[in-house]
């Protein structure tokens, strides 16, 4: 396979241009607003519709994590637009609560399939060297995207210019777009896992021999059944050792447990915080979310990319740094839960969203430099897997009220009371390390 600077830049032009394109979705910042328009109530919104959506990724991050890697990602990208295609074709004329949850369901499959197009890379430029460029390259594109989403929405809003419905055009339009572009992706000969690109090691055998199995990946599709079990087999030992790998290292376990809370904790808050917005909106002044969805993504891309050249020994030190961070983020959430000042809850949202990202830059960077190359979509992919799992556990309980009925706000100060305890975690392991 072409490995050459060339082939990288080309390669990562193409799929950072859909990454970009996939985030241009003004509807987004004000999908609850767009459903209360169509008689929807927040408490509907809050848990017969979110709460759907958040089922359905994490059943669909299942069959994407089990299916992409043997499809070799380039039919999941292209799933993946016609999914968004779908979710947005729903919106339009007056939609029952049924449609909506459907639309929920192909939303679930449209976030869930994000992981494809970042493994893609991976698998097709075949070069570690270029691993930690392509992650950058790929978030900043999706970043801008949200970035250009936002002022968008923000644009067409306060201006009156166009109404709501015509966020929902773009915003099928754009993935639209992304659909026909991944169509002209060039197809990958290898995936990490099931359709491997065999190397000889030194002792002269493949680096992936499991129990002296041997299978070229050439092998035609009409092979013998026990060739396809023994491929199988492979790829269980394959994925059981970078799992073995990964979080047999201490240090890789402890931030992914950080990744995988404070994923969980922010995909509640940003999930719910429009349901907030509105809530508190008594005056029904003209709401300033895409203004704010695009100052928070900006500024947390700033941050993000500041930290990238700040030279400091996060594995020695890095512990204070997220018992103060988890903490000011705790502090955030909590002034959110108390204050009802609409302008003050936008300017804290975008200070909560910027030290998140930041964190999570840290986080995210560390595990990469611990773990196997070829395991970042994997050790990644499952660390969403939980953080869903996690979520559509707090929905089911104390959403939509198997136990209790929390309502949004307290949801907030869920999150926040999750921070707190991380900050005391944290705290407790600084501790221990400066008496020894």
């Amino acid at each position: 396979m072409d490995t050459s600077w060339e082939h990288w830049k080309t390669v990562s032009l193409l799929v950072c241009v859909f990454a970009m394109v996939r985030e241009i979705r003004p509807i987004e910042p004000f999908f609850t607003t767009y459903l209360e328009s169509l008689n929807f109530t927040l408490d509907q919104v809050n848990e017969q519709i979110y709460a759907v959506g958040t089922y359905s990724c994490l059943v669909l991050a299942v069959v994407i994590f089990l299916i992409t890697d043997y499809l070799r990602y380039k039919t999941l990208i292209v799933a993946d637009g016609i999914a968004g295609i779908f979710t947005y074709v729903l919106l339009l004329g007056t939609p029952s609560l049924t449609r909506i949850q459907v639309e929920q369901m192909f939303f679930g499959f449209f976030y869930s399939s994000e992981v494809a197009f970042t493994t893609y890379l991976y698998a097709k430029v075949d070069d570690i060297r270029y691993y930690q460029k392509i992650t950058s390259l790929v978030k900043a594109s999706m970043l801008f995207g949200r970035f250009l989403s936002g002022l968008i929405a923000q644009t067409i809003v306060s201006t009156h210019l166009l109404n709501y419905i015509h966020l929902v055009y773009i915003s099928i339009i754009s993935t639209s777009f992304v659909t026909v572009w991944a169509l002209f992706l060039p197809k990958v000969q290898h995936s990490l896992y099931f359709h491997r690109n065999k190397k000889p090691s030194e002792n002269g055998k493949s680096d992936y021999q499991i129990n002296e199995t041997n299978i070229n990946d050439n092998t035609p599709n009409d092979v013998s059944k026990t060739s396809k079990v023994d491929k199988l087999r492979e790829v269980k030992q394959i994925i059981i050792n970078d799992f073995h790998s990964a979080y047999s290292n201490t240090y890789v376990l402890k931030k992914c447990f950080w990744w995988i809370v404070a994923v969980t904790g922010h995909l509640i808050v940003g999930t719910y915080i429009q349901v907030l917005w509105e809530d508190v909106n008594s005056n029904k002044d003209d709401l300033m979310n895409g203004a704010v969805e695009s100052m928070h993504t900006l500024c947390g891309a700033t941050g993000a990319y500041a930290v990238g050249h700040i030279n400091y020994d996060w594995k020695k030190f890095g512990d204070i740094i997220f018992t103060i961070g988890s903490f000011v983020l705790a502090i955030l959430l909590f002034v959110i839960y108390y204050c009802d000042t609409l302008w003050v809850l936008y300017v804290l949202y975008i200070a909560y969203g910027t030290l998140y990202q930041i964190l999570l830059t840290i986080t995210t960077s560390e595990v990469a430099k611990y773990i196997k190359p070829d395991s970042y979509g994997l050790i990644f992919g499952f660390n969403l897997f939980v953080s869903l799992f996690l979520i559509s556990i707090f929905t089911l309980l104390f959403i939509q009220g198997f136990i209790v009925s929390i309502g949004t706000k307290n949801q907030i100060l869920t999150v926040s009371l999750v921070f707190t305890s991380m900050s005391i975690l944290y705290l407790i392991m600084v501790i221990r390390k400066l008496k020894k």
